[in-house]
């Protein structure tokens, strides 16, 4: 391919980010939890100055390292602490992700191949979806591919084993050390074993020296400053996190034992459909980096099966073998493949089901919310569902998008494949850009953008607040709540009861179910303590708490959409 075309391509990315990506990342609030949590540690480490502790309400968080938190910071610092920002980061790898892919491809096969691959990864829902967000994993998992990905060029280089791949295998797999921890260390090593079982490549001890010393040496950026700063503590608690969510079910993320298989086939839509055959059903001798690929994808899906909490997103990483595997099916139509008619009807059907299951829900709720409210007996929600909103009409049509960009590649694809695949890609780029201007702030304020709205209220106030019955991290963001001087009350209580009630020095030292007592100590102090402050309780309406429903010093501020907000101001 001549480098004019290569700039073409790079730049037909960019023009796609601009046209499709980056309007749509402002256009609705940050989502609990994660996106916000997340821009939460972001904001306090600007706020505090301090960019190496990951912090939320200004108190050790031990779940993730920084590096993310780091790009989202720059990102705010730009931008401003906002939504748009809190997403460019990802926004940005998903200009840089197919670009990378294509010379990944390139480099493993032909420029054809890989310009295939880097759309055939992009047509994938979930995929795209995530460069659209403020959530790690998109960081996570391309540090961790491109970890794979040079490890088996210098594992496959039988004569040269050049160093240089090496070395790269070893810095990226580190860089996904302190994006989200050593779940990415133990990824890599059972793939390579597994390569080494199964295709004789092996790891010489020197070899292995230099891929870990070079992981060390990059994650010695944090770790290294972090044990020599405050001892192994942190490293203890993270361990302790990790093996909690492999051993223990997180709340509210028990999942059957076939979820992750369900997320992988749906949420890759469409080109999941086309990986089926040569992970299931094909007879050849997968061998190169197609023996890889079916290597990293099984590691992936039994790992995370196994694992007791199942999220969406922790199969993630299986999107890039899943569409390797895929274009190398999809390829075979520009060698004269047809697709079989059963083919076709599944594709069209499950695309159908798909884009009408989406129209008829945001149908009903457009133009018949009442149909829906009378099958719910919950009033909370029946308020929610009949809530006004200012609607244009046509938006139950915007998901009908996939439909016709799915028939149209089925259409196309077996004559001008690359043509199809970008015509699609241009349908989905529609369909996230319409949904994120015209349905998603609709959704988002009658979920939450509503209390958001009051959060924003009182950004600017001095007080106190807190969440009482539920988890969220909405308020510490929108609300903007802030580091606690030595001269605030509250920090001075925090201590106390810390001292008083479990006999430790800091919040760290805590256990998970103290915690939840430390908070719940918190809360009795702002409301019956000796305050300097105004504080804020934030509750569900369906949840009763007695201790604030009869405590005389509250009275309600906010009831509304399923929220209600006590106040106790200064007396």
């Amino acid at each position: 391919m001549k480098k004019y075309q290569v700039i073409g391509i790079i730049l037909g990315f960019l023009l796609y980010g601009l046209l499709f990506i980056f309007p749509s990342l402002g256009a609705f609030n940050l989502f609990d939890w994660d996106e916000i949590n997340f821009a939460e540690s972001t904001r306090e480490m600007l706020v505090s100055g301090d960019f190496f502790h990951v912090q939320i309400n200004f108190e050790p968080f031990h779940e993730k390292p920084p590096l993310f938190f780091w790009f989202q910071a720059l990102s705010m610092k730009i931008f401003g602490i906002n939504a748009f920002a809190a997403r460019f980061p990802n926004a940005l790898l998903g200009v840089l992700t197919p670009i990378i892919l294509f010379f990944m491809g390139t480099k493993i096969k032909n420029s054809s191949f890989g310009l295939l691959w880097s759309l055939i990864y992009m047509l994938g829902i979930l995929p795209s979806l995530y460069f659209r967000t403020g959530i790690i994993d998109p960081y996570f998992n391309l540090f961790i591919f491109t970890s794979i990905y040079f490890g088996y060029l210098y594992l496959s280089d039988e004569e040269a084993k050049n160093k240089i791949h090496l070395v790269l295998s070893g810095i990226f797999a580190g860089l996904a050390l302190i994006t989200k921890g050593p779940v990415a260390i133990l990824v890599i090593s059972i793939v390579f074993i597994f390569l080494q079982l199964i295709r004789k490549l092996k790891f010489g001890m020197t070899s292995i020296l230099v891929f870990f010393t070079t992981i060390l040496g990059c994650s010695l950026i944090w770790y290294g400053y972090e044990i020599w700063q405050s001892g192994p503590w942190f490293l203890v608690e993270f361990i302790k996190y990790q093996i909690e969510l492999f051993s223990t079910p997180v709340a509210g993320h028990q999942q059957p034992v076939y979820y992750h298989f369900l997320v992988l086939l749906f949420g890759c839509f469409p080109f999941s459909f086309f990986a089926l055959r040569i992970i299931f059903f094909s007879s050849e001798r997968s061998s190169g980096f197609q023996g890889l690929m079916r290597i990293l994808f099984w590691v992936v899906l039994i790992l995370f099966t196994i694992v007791s909490t199942k999220i969406v997103h922790y199969s993630s990483l299986a999107y890039f073998p899943l569409s390797y595997l895929a274009s190398v099916e999809i390829q075979k139509l520009q060698f004269g493949k047809k697709l079989s008619i059963f083919f076709k009807t599944i594709f069209i059907a499950f695309a159908l089901i798909l884009s009408m299951g989406l129209t008829i829900s945001i149908y009903t709720l457009v133009a018949q919310p009442k149909f829906i409210s009378e099958k719910i007996s919950n009033i909370h929600i029946q308020e929610i569902i009949n809530t006004p909103l200012e609607w244009n009409g046509f938006e139950y049509l915007i998901p009908l998008l996939i439909l016709v960009g799915s028939m149209i590649f089925i259409i196309m694809s077996s004559k001008r494949l690359i043509q199809s695949v970008i015509i699609y890609l241009v349908f989905l780029g529609m369909f996230f850009l319409f949904s994120a201007r015209l349905i998603l702030p609709k959704i988002d304020y009658l979920l939450q953008g509503h209390l958001i709205q009051f959060y924003d209220s009182i950004s600017l106030e001095k007080k106190y607040i807190s969440t009482v019955g539920f988890k969220s991290y909405a308020h510490y963001f929108y609300a903007k709540t802030d580091q606690l001087s030595k001269t605030d009350q509250l920090k001075t209580k925090k201590l106390e009861i810390l001292n008083t009630h479990f006999d430790v020095d800091s919040f760290h030292d805590l256990t998970k179910s103290q915690k939840n007592k430390y908070s719940s100590h918190v809360v009795n102090w702002m409301a019956d303590g000796n305050i300097d402050r105004p504080c804020y309780f934030v509750t569900k309406s369906n949840r009763k708490i007695k201790h604030l429903e009869r405590n005389k010093n509250l009275h309600i501020v906010y009831n509304k959409l399923g929220y209600k907000i006590f106040k106790r101001n200064i007396e």
